[in-house]
């Protein structure tokens, strides 16, 4: 019987034991600890005991009242539980438990602030995702200046060239023509405002340089997919100004099992060569692909540019 007892009093948890009276008729040693430190002295009835727990003493802070966690002086945790239960012989009794919840709440308080730090990173994260487009239009503006000033550079060369051998003047003006025609593209581009929508944009972009975007099928309504179709458009116009001679751009949208594609082509002359990419096709296929997505080029009977984008769970039609 001794071993009874002394087995009960080193319980981990502390443990007592109320009649149908609420009067205490069995208590271990850590229960007597835990009701000295509520009440200042031992625990006599149940109904003192939830007094205590209802108003504890300013020394014990309640973190929850609904799950009955309490915080003691020694930075200890425990968990108060009332549950009602019979013996053998059908004899009412109230037990009230106080388990030592410490690291968990501990647990708890960490989680807490690591999904603060999440919320922020996510905030951050969002801000930086609102301003992307921002972002990437000014790399587009930069990745187009350095074409420009490539091309610049490239017939003035060309031109001194033709002065230094004598060449003819037909060979100068057209020299000066592609010179010509590079800033006046330049100028257009940087004279232009920009509307909300990436493919309207990319449309009224094509009409000022003088040619025309017909757009058949359905566009995605997601704003990233829109975005960086609009940036193939754009591409494919610029390069059909300056290297195919055409007027009209056709970009044809289709949605499949998973995404969305797009087909562009144009009315300009057939490439002499297979297409080598530059800077413009290969950042545009780099974004593709960072974006999960396909992008194929070819030639022949004429250029056409074809890509296709996933899309995430949350844009799922």
């Amino acid at each position: 019987m001794n071993s009874i007892k002394e087995s009960f009093d080193n319980l981990p948890v502390a443990v007592c034991f109320f009649d149908n009276r609420g009067v205490v008729r069995l208590m271990n040693r850590r229960m007597l600890s835990v009701g000295a430190e509520l009440l200042g002295s031992g625990v006599q009835t149940l109904n003192e005991l939830r007094r205590a727990l209802d108003t504890p003493p300013e020394s014990i802070e309640r973190l929850d009242a609904e799950m009955g966690v309490y915080k003691f002086p020694n930075g200890t945790v425990l968990r108060f539980v009332e549950r009602q239960i019979t013996d053998k012989s059908g004899g009412s009794y109230t037990e009230v438990t106080a388990s030592d919840v410490t690291r968990l709440v501990t647990l708890q308080q960490e989680l807490r602030k690591e999904n603060a730090r999440l919320e922020d990173a996510n905030l951050r994260l969002k801000r930086l995702y609102d301003r992307m487009p921002e972002i990437v239009r000014e790399e587009e503006t930069l990745a187009m200046k350095l074409r420009v000033h490539d091309d610049i550079g490239h017939t003035i060369l060309s031109a001194r060239r033709a002065l230094r051998q004598g060449e003819s003047m037909e060979a100068i003006r057209e020299s000066a023509e592609a010179w010509e025609s590079t800033i006046e593209l330049l100028c257009r581009a940087n004279s232009m405002g920009e509307p909300e929508d990436a493919i309207e944009y990319a449309k009224a972009r094509a009409a000022e340089l003088g040619a025309e975007v017909i757009v058949e099928g359905s566009a995605p309504k997601d704003g990233e997919m829109r975005h960086i179709f609009a940036l193939a458009i754009r591409e494919c116009t610029s390069n059909c100004i300056r290297h195919a001679g055409g007027k009209r751009i056709f970009a044809r949208f289709a949605p499949y099992r998973g995404g969305w594609g797009i087909h562009i082509t144009n009315d300009g002359k057939v490439p002499d060569d297979e297409i080598t990419e530059g800077g413009g096709l290969s950042a545009l296929r780099r974004r593709i692909e960072n974006a999960g997505g396909i992008m194929r080029i070819k030639s022949r009977p004429n250029f056409a540019l074809s890509a296709s984008l996933p899309y995430g769970e949350e844009n799922k039609w």
